[in-house]
């Protein structure tokens, strides 16, 4: 079984727009134990690796989505990992039914960097939300990418609105919004 830990520290030092969160993915896994993580958008899987090293600790799960099915072929990216035992990996349209019936009912880390256009990061914002465990955590990168007017920016405040919610933007970059659902009781 490939070391998904060498890889995430690896990683890590690789300059990407994912590098100076790929710590705070892997931190957020550790806050809960058997962690399950649905990840929407892994390109060469830099932040699947980091919820992948956290979830092997924590006895966690990762579900992936993609619209590339290249994904786990990628030997520069997942490719060396994609029979992991704590992976999964699903490949088409991000919101198509088919793909939604694959996903967990329930998870408690909700990643998304897909598309980042406006339009379509609502629609996978309303498709996933509702996935999102009590005291569950919901991140969102790229919120500061400028172009389409900030598309997950906007998609973000629509759907907070709309569902009595707060976001907050961590600093850096590309930014890393974050939804944190209140636990029961």
């Amino acid at each position: 079984m490939p070391d998904v830990y060498s890889a995430y520290l690896t990683r890590c030092e690789v300059p990407s727009d994912i590098q100076e969160y790929l710590p705070l993915l892997y931190g957020y896994v550790r806050l809960y134990e058997g962690c399950r993580v649905l990840e929407v958008g892994t390109r060469e899987g830099n932040s699947t690796l980091a919820f992948l090293a956290a979830a092997q600790v924590v006895g966690g799960h990762v579900w992936s989505v993609d619209i590339d099915s290249g994904v786990p072929l990628n030997p520069d990216g997942m490719g060396p990992y994609a029979d992991y035992p704590g992976w999964t990996f699903t490949c088409g349209d991000s919101t198509h039914p088919a793909v939604l019936a694959a996903q967990p009912d329930q998870v408690d880390i909700l990643f998304n960097d897909a598309g980042h256009m406006y339009d379509k990061t609502l629609e996978e914002i309303r498709a996933y939300m509702p996935r999102l465990a009590p005291g569950g955590t919901a991140l969102f990168h790229d919120t500061r990418l400028g172009w389409d007017n900030d598309g997950v920016r906007r998609a973000l405040n629509v759907y907070c609105a709309q569902n009595s919610l707060t976001w907050r933007d961590l600093p850096g970059q590309f930014g890393m919004g974050v939804i944190t659902l209140e636990r029961p009781g």
